[in-house]
């Protein structure tokens, strides 16, 4: 099976949660036999040389990127009132892509065209003049759903009408583009759940990102951990930010009323004014974290301290991976249907949220059960390369 995958970043090497689910994506294929195209926008803001990315790219791999600018700029973004389209994502519709895409679909048989989130989406007319493969949109997201709530959290009046605008836009593009496509793909059964629940009817297929077995082995913690908690996030992707603010500003303190001493490591890249603000000898800020293995490594528990969005954290997936002990609010846990108190702690609240974490610091035993239930989960249910094989046999469907 020959398939295209059109993706908003260079996925190589994987940094972030997104980039790794593509990734992720990308070698269940090829081990599952496919021939795999990856055709990718190179944004500036997660701008990668070559050098950066040859080193990584897989075997079997056919790989393209062009170098677009999709900064959102006060000029653009004022002038989108009046062009009806969700700023959002038309910011994505590229003209040198474009070019580079009708030259790869002109040139080359597909089987499967699968966008890669819904900011691809803009490119559907195009696919649709000089393709007749099958496209799948791969939701990543609702991604109308995370706006909608960050929106009622906004301050500025004028800032949240216009966030309410573009909403509606993204919330309608996003309906139009499920009714353009022959299938999807949802990450968790809860987005597949919310898609029938406006009355989409377009074939589906959960299927979550999964990681290979080989590549991610259990954290042995031989020395002393540096730190007692340890959060890694991008702090650029908005819902990650409202976390790790309320985390520190409404969990944080409660923690230490009962440990004073306990040791938090903060890292994530685009560290906001408010987060940095709460760096003290306790929170120890990494605005740059190169190998996220060993920093997770350096504590005894993470924590996953989220409150909107959708879609799949694969940052947890990864804790599951090392055998880390995790808290986590349910949302954050989304997506990965473990046992509370079994795999992880799921805590919806501030105070459950610190008991959770101070249980787990202060009782060892329970901590090191958890850690090795949630290896074993994470093996039972997140082989790569069995959910490649699930995949192309749904796909083999719309052939």
């Amino acid at each position: 099976m020959k398939v295209l995958l059109l993706c908003n970043k260079v996925p190589y090497p994987a940094k972030d949660g997104s980039s790794i689910a593509i990734k992720s994506m990308t070698e269940g294929l090829l081990v599952n036999d496919a021939k795999v195209h990856l055709l990718s926008l190179n944004t500036r803001k997660h701008y990668r040389s070559e050098k950066d990315y040859l080193e990584h790219l897989p075997d079997g791999l056919v790989f393209e990127k062009v170098d677009v600018n999709t900064d959102i700029h006060p000029w653009g973004a004022f002038l989108n009132i009046i062009s009806g389209k969700a700023y959002h994502v038309s910011r994505f519709l590229q003209k040198d892509y474009s070019l580079r895409l009708k030259e790869t679909l002109r040139n080359n048989h597909f089987d499967i065209i699968q966008l890669e989130g819904l900011s691809m989406a803009v490119y559907i007319p195009l696919i649709r003049k000089y393709s007749t493969a099958s496209i799948v949109l791969r939701a990543h997201n609702i991604e109308f759903k995370i706006w909608e709530r960050h929106t009622k959290h906004e301050p500025s009046f004028w800032k949240r009408q216009y966030l309410n605008l573009q909403t509606k836009r993204l919330k309608k593009f996003e309906k139009q583009s499920f009714k353009a496509v022959e299938a999807a793909l949802f990450i968790t059964k809860r987005d597949q759940k919310l898609y029938r629940e406006w009355g989409g009817q377009t074939i589906s297929l959960v299927a979550p990102c999964g990681l290979d077995l080989k590549a991610y082995r259990p954290i042995k913690n031989e020395d002393e951990p540096s730190f007692d908690v340890v959060h890694l996030a991008s702090l650029d992707w908005l819902p990650n930010e409202q976390g790790a603010l309320w985390f520190l500003e409404e969990v944080w303190p409660l923690i230490l009323e009962a440990r004073p001493n306990t040791r938090l490591a903060f890292g994530g890249r685009h560290m906001s004014k408010a987060i940095i603000e709460k760096a003290s000898d306790l929170v120890w800020l990494y605005p740059e974290v190169k190998d996220a293995k060993e920093f997770i490594s350096r504590a005894k528990i993470a924590i996953v301290p989220l409150l909107a969005g959708s879609g799949m954290r694969i940052k947890l997936l990864e804790y599951l991976a090392w055998g880390k002990a995790v808290v986590s609010t349910p949302l954050g846990a989304e997506g990965i249907e473990v046992k509370n108190g079994k795999e992880m702690l799921l805590a919806d609240d501030a105070e459950s949220f610190a008991a959770g974490v101070v249980y787990l610091l202060d009782d060892q035993e329970s901590r090191e059960a958890m850690q090795r239930a949630a290896r074993r989960f994470f093996e039972t249910h997140f082989n790569n390369q069995k959910l490649g094989q699930e995949i192309l046999q749904f796909y083999a469907t719309l052939l």
